[in-house]
């Protein structure tokens, strides 16, 4: 998505996490005694997302010349996710979406992951 490449993005509804806050959240259900048999949804506080969305996030913040049109195909119903548990047992607080998009584009520029010229 983020080389240009890509003209049509898949159509689909999805949930994101940062992966830092998936490993932050694993370190509280291990050391919190309550966690014990629960299942914890690891998933930002933000609404599910699209692909076409993320790339006109990164168009409109890192000027990425990113994919413009989606699969054709039925409208996808919009998944409703939960973090509550996770939030109200473990005090645990994902960062937005916006950040671990953003931040892990730059990350991929930054340690030359992408092609030169890219961001």
């Amino acid at each position: 998505m983020l080389d240009g490449t890509m003209a049509v993005v898949p159509r689909a509804r999805f949930g994101v996490v940062d992966v830092r806050d998936v490993a932050d959240l694993h370190v509280r259900a291990m050391t919190t005694p309550d966690a014990a048999g629960n299942r914890f949804l690891a998933v930002s506080n933000d609404p599910a997302t699209s692909f076409l969305e993320l790339a006109q996030l990164l168009h409109d913040n890192l000027g990425a010349t990113t994919p413009t049109e989606e699969a054709s195909g039925p409208d996808l119903p919009r998944p409703t996710i939960h973090n509550n548990r996770a939030r109200t047992m473990l005090g645990w607080h994902p960062r937005p979406l916006e950040t671990t998009i953003l931040e892990t584009a730059r990350s991929l520029r930054d340690l030359a992951l992408l092609p030169p010229g890219i961001l």
